[in-house]
Parts: structure tokens; sequence; C-alpha cells
């Protein structure tokens, strides 16, 4: 089944989304954009810049530029980013249920 997500008018208010830089902010947009219904997804940090900024040239954006992106997310406690029992990352978006 198709998701749809929304992204609500306050997100660009938020003091935490005003601290992160521009591409940590598209970064968490897409974070909400792939996330399961429970707010989860794949969070390994190669997966994620192939998806969400497939189009990146790598002098705009390279993967150590991305990992701070992804820090500054979790910094701002806008989303977990954890290595489960298959050794895999994932990430988790608290709140999630309650803002889709």
């Amino acid at each position: 089944m198709a998701r749809i997500r929304t992204i609500k008018p306050e997100f660009w208010e938020s003091e935490k989304a005003g601290r992160m830089s521009p591409l940590a902010r598209l970064t968490f947009i897409g974070l909400i954009s792939l996330a399961d219904d429970e707010g989860r997804g794949r969070g390994g940090a190669a997966f994620l810049m192939g998806r969400l900024h497939p189009y990146a040239e790598p002098d705009q954006m390279g993967p150590s530029l991305f990992a701070a992106a992804l820090a500054e997310i979790e910094q701002q406690g806008l989303a977990t980013f954890y290595q489960a029992a298959d050794g895999c990352t994932y990430y988790e978006i608290p709140g999630f249920k309650d803002n889709q």
C-alpha cells in the first residue's frame, strides 16, 4: 500500500530544525518520506545517501558531509540511528505516529 507523508507547516518554524544545516533539514524530510508506518527505516549512510540524494555531485556532497548531516539530525533528537542484531543500521523517528 502506498504511503503519503506530510510535513506540518510548523516544521519550518521548529528551533530544532532551524539549528540544522539545509542538507540536514532536507535529509530529515527524506527520512520521513522513507519511514514505514512505525517511523522506522533502513539507516545506513550509503543507502540513505543513494536514496535521498541520487543526483548529488561528488564535489557537492560526499560521504563525510552526509554523515555530518545525519549526526545533526540525531543531535537534535529528530531521529535515532541504531544497529540491529542483524548488523544493519536502522533509524527511528520519535513521535512519528503522532505526526503522521
